[in-house]
């Protein structure tokens, strides 16, 4: 026997050492909040980035911006959506898989606007 044995049954969700079977590593909806609202910081930093490249084209280059410019907006404005959605969503409206692949996508619209502005083919 060892000193587990003696102490009887434990309550559901806890270890015999009174841990909880969730543990720190456990998926939590407030962290992937957390991740929400820090690419939503993200998406304001990387919209700034976005208009300095495309006045640059527009004043140093032709005086047309790249092929990409709306598609590249667009791609911000969908990362501002789906940030709010997975920020604003209630526990249970959503999974959490969910609401962590929303952030995933919150964060590569967000690095795509740039990439996309930064396409010019003239």
């Amino acid at each position: 026997m060892n000193a587990t044995d003696s102490q009887g049954p434990t309550a559901p969700g806890h270890s015999a050492l009174g841990h909880s079977a969730q543990g720190p590593f456990a998926p939590s909806t407030r962290a992937v909040r957390v991740f929400a609202g820090i690419g939503l910081l993200l998406l304001a930093v990387t919209f700034v980035g976005t208009l300095v490249i495309l006045l640059r084209q527009a004043y140093v280059g032709d005086g047309a911006n790249g092929p990409l410019t709306e598609l590249a907006m667009w791609s911000l404005g969908l990362s501002g959506l789906v940030g709010l959605w997975a920020l604003c969503l209630p526990r249970d409206a959503i999974s959490h898989a969910v609401r962590r692949g929303a952030v995933l996508a919150q964060y590569a619209l967000a690095v795509a606007g740039p990439l996309l502005a930064v396409v010019d083919f003239s």
